[in-house]
């Protein structure tokens, strides 16, 4: 195989999402040298929805006052809808929490990315890690011309999200253990009054709930406000209790297509927003939130952040504040190590990260919440399971939600 170039960095980073990004700004602000590759023609390719709760870090990494410019707050309502939407509960969240379009956002991380130095390499997809003396020392990738090239760092992170580049060469189980399956659908023209329906809504569909796909998959469809009447809708598939239910088929892309059409036409309350709308997207995708990755740290030299570890809120399956809180923890962590050390990775140094991560309050929250839906879960998809069940005990469904909010 002919290498077209070779370079050398402090940090490589495959993946200009948001953690990838908040990752190579933390670096490139302690004065290393940072490239970021992403596969896609630009950061962030693919549109969608977006919000997340106005943290101290969404400052620090975006500048003061930023999201709010670009968002709209939203009052902190959830609105969670039992089988058939015969009945519902609405949870409220006290901290600032804004809804924006995302190209606004990423456009800000990679605007803030270039400020302080880092390189973005755009349709540059990984193809393998290299290696060399038990350590993994830089990635091999694939140009926009079709060129295979090398890419040298101290450090390596993975921040490519679900799809798991390195992740999966170290053999991460995504496709069996850390992903569920999700439709994402922007649409305008939507049928809603943002003044009368601000909040998100969340609506339970169980297994064996739906006539035409009786093994169909536990899931939720979701309805989240953007700006006027723009919206994206979506379904969540909650495959976390599947491997021990013997009443679910894992279906294909074209199975839960036509599932999504028919819950579009007809479900109960959900199908209203979808009368007189334009759908602008629409994609089977996957939100890596069936559990958390079980070693972040998978061969010396690798680290997996944000969605790459499925570290995310597995209630709202968004990973913004959580992947970029672990973006700028472990770059922090290692910066440290690379200022007074020349030998970065050794096992001590990588029990040293791992206790340090496991001390961490965020840490700690994504752990806790990962229990909570677990048992939440179990409860509900695996011992309910119907929706004359969930329904009988939507009381007690709505006590732990409101413990979980």
């Amino acid at each position: 195989m002919t290498i077209k170039n070779s370079r050398n960095f402090d940090f490589v980073i495959v993946g200009a999402g948001p953690a990838g990004l908040t990752a190579g700004i933390v670096a490139a602000r302690e004065g290393f040298k940072v490239a970021v590759l992403e596969k896609g023609e630009q950061a962030g390719p693919k549109p969608r929805g977006e919000g997340m709760g106005y943290y101290s870090i969404v400052d620090d990494i975006l500048g003061k006052d930023f999201l709010p410019s670009i968002g709209i707050k939203s009052n902190g309502g959830r609105v969670w809808h039992s089988p058939g939407d015969l009945q519902t509960t609405t949870t409220f969240r006290e901290y600032p929490h804004y809804f924006f379009e995302w190209r606004t956002f990423i456009d800000r991380f990679v605007e803030r990315a270039t400020e302080v130095g880092v390189e973005i390499l755009l349709k540059s997809e990984v193809i393998k890690p290299i290696e060399k003396n038990g350590l993994c020392v830089g990635v091999r990738y694939k140009d926009n011309s079709g060129d295979t090239n090398e890419i040298y760092g101290k450090a390596i992170l993975d921040c490519s999200g679900y799809s798991g580049v390195i992740g999966r060469h170290y053999g991460v189980p995504y496709d069996e253990k850390i992903n569920c399956p999700i439709v994402k659908c922007l649409i305008s023209e939507a049928n809603i009054d943002m003044k009368e329906t601000p909040d998100l809504n969340f609506y339970f569909i169980g297994n064996g709930d739906l006539d035409y796909s009786p093994n169909f998959p536990q899931c939720v469809a979701y309805i989240f406000p953007l700006e006027d009447k723009r919206v994206e809708v979506g379904l969540m598939l909650r495959m976390a209790q599947v491997p021990q239910m013997k009443t679910v088929v894992i279906p294909t892309s074209d199975e839960i297509m036509k599932v999504w059409g028919n819950l579009k036409k007809s479900y109960p309350g959900f199908s209203d927003f979808f009368k007189g709308a334009k759908i602008d997207y629409e994609e089977v995708t996957y939100l890596p939130n069936a559990r958390m990755v079980e070693n972040f740290v998978p061969f010396p030299g690798v680290v997996l952040i944000g969605d790459s570890a499925g570290f995310v809120n597995p209630f709202g399956s968004s990973g913004l504040y959580y992947s970029m809180e672990m973006a700028d923890f472990w770059v922090k962590n290692i910066v440290e190590k690379m200022k007074k050390e020349e030998i970065i990775w050794s096992s001590e140094n990588i029990e040293d990260y791992k206790t340090l991560f496991q001390n961490y309050e965020v840490y700690k929250e994504v752990i806790e919440l990962y229990n909570l839906i677990g048992a939440f879960e179990y409860k509900i998809f695996n011992r309910l399971r119907t929706a004359e069940k969930i329904n009988k005990k939507w009381d007690y469904i709505s006590s732990l939600l409101k413990q979980a909010s």
